[in-house]
């Protein structure tokens, strides 16, 4: 029989094999040790199997009839890489166990483990967070707010300051609302001559920075006992700066974002956490906020779009007895952030070898790239979702990639993927 390596099987002789496999199997089962060794010859032509199965279910066979040169069927297997002792044990022993080199014999079969031909070392992780959910206008009517937002800039940073500045110079603050509706209905009404309340500013500001792809949401501020009294909430806006690599508070009413000593823009988190007032800075046509305390005191509790967290417990009225709903509450604030540079590794088969499969956790996502160059994308699930696709280098060695997540607004920041090879 030809070996299987030599040439294309045909049908006939796949199923003659299959046939051959069955009822050695079932003569290993129950122990009919002459219809296993009858076989020999065509099993030896099994090269799929012969190393690994057949060879040292042959030497059992021939040990139990008392074949003379019966283990000379082991050391075959153990010279061509057998070492799966233990899926014969103790019928291996029990044959073999007392020749005089045993313990030799097995310490050369546990030598045959290769090394893996591949090994994966270390791969990025997204951090836990609650499920993101941004503030977006309904996609039959984005590009109808597009057309009336400034273009974006060179960089998302850029450009989701451009919008601020631009959205906090509509209008002037007034404390009146609008029943209902999205950017586009504010912005035709203030065209009219309307004037609102921060609400409204956070509407237009978080809408306005999803249609230009920079990931946003609505954020509701309220100061202390914000359970009565008035004057105790603040609506502003938060996006996700691709070059910042983290989130930013915005505040549409105001056209400013708050910064740290170092002048980094800071998110809420970090307000939150904070002994002392940070210092806002202006983008917008007003220099507003003349008293960083009084505001600053808004960042005592904190609810996002689809989620709110209180350490000491969530109080879900506010000071005029409305109910304060929200999605899922949660106890640190952290997880309510997920990290958008994030991606997640998986591994699947690529023409037959293993590939690295990246899925990124930003909304906006358009490409991937390893080393820097492109890799490749297909669609996931769902329609805004991407996967990028890459085989691992087998040369022998270690190896090591950059992974990056590519958005309209350039790479996100990288991570690392190391593996090695044999």
């Amino acid at each position: 029989m030809a070996r299987p390596s030599q040439r294309t099987a045909s049908p006939h002789g796949a199923s003659q094999l299959a046939r051959v496999r069955t009822i050695a199997q079932d003569a290993m089962r129950g122990a009919r040790w002459w219809t296993l060794l009858d076989l020999e010859r065509t099993l030896r032509a099994d090269t799929e199997f012969w190393r690994d199965l057949w060879a040292p279910s042959l030497a059992i066979a021939a040990h139990k009839v008392g074949l003379a040169g019966a283990r000379s069927r082991l050391d075959e297997a153990i010279e061509a890489g057998f070492h799966q002792t233990d899926l014969f044990e103790p019928e291996l022993s029990a044959a073999f166990g007392a020749d005089p080199d045993w313990d030799k014999a097995l310490e050369r079969a546990r030598a045959n483990v290769p090394a893996p031909p591949l090994r994966i070392t270390a791969w990025p992780e997204p951090e836990t967070a609650a499920p993101l959910r941004l503030d977006r206008i309904e996609a039959h009517r984005e590009s109808q707010l597009l057309a009336r937002l400034p273009r974006p800039g060179e960089g998302s940073w850029a450009t989701a300051k451009a919008l601020l500045a631009w959205a906090s110079g509509l209008w002037r603050h007034a404390n009146a609302r609008i029943n209902a509706g999205d950017a586009l209905d504010v912005l035709e009404q203030v065209a009219l001559g309307a004037r609102y309340s921060c609400v409204e500013y956070s509407i237009v500001l978080a809408q306005g920075l999803n249609a230009l792809r920079i990931p946003a949401r609505r954020v509701w501020l309220r100061r202390g006992d914000y359970h009565d009294g008035v004057g105790q909430g603040h609506a502003v806006a938060e996006a996700w700066i691709d070059e910042l690599d983290r989130w930013v508070l915005l505040d549409g009413q105001h056209g400013a974002y708050w910064a740290g000593e170092d002048g980094r823009a800071l998110n809420l988190p970090e307000l939150q956490a904070r002994k002392s007032p940070a210092r806002p800075v202006h983008v917008g046509p007003r220099n507003a906020i003349q008293d960083p305390a009084l505001w600053s005191a808004y960042f005592a509790h904190a609810s996002v779009s689809g989620a709110a967290w209180a350490p000491e417990g969530y109080v879900p009225v506010f000071q005029d007895g409305q109910v304060l709903p929200t999605e899922r509450l949660l106890r640190s604030a952290e997880d309510a952030y997920p990290r958008l540079s994030d991606l997640a590794v998986g591994v699947v088969a690529l023409e037959g070898s293993p590939a690295a499969r990246i899925e990124p956790v930003h909304p906006y996502a358009v490409g991937g790239a390893w080393n820097g160059e492109p890799i490749t994308a297909e669609a996931g699930p769902h329609a805004a979702e991407l996967r990028f696709t890459r085989a691992f280098d087998r040369d022998p060695g270690e190896h090591r990639a950059d992974l990056a997540v590519l958005t309209p607004y350039g790479p996100l920041a990288s991570r690392e993927l190391r593996w090695t090879a044999a």
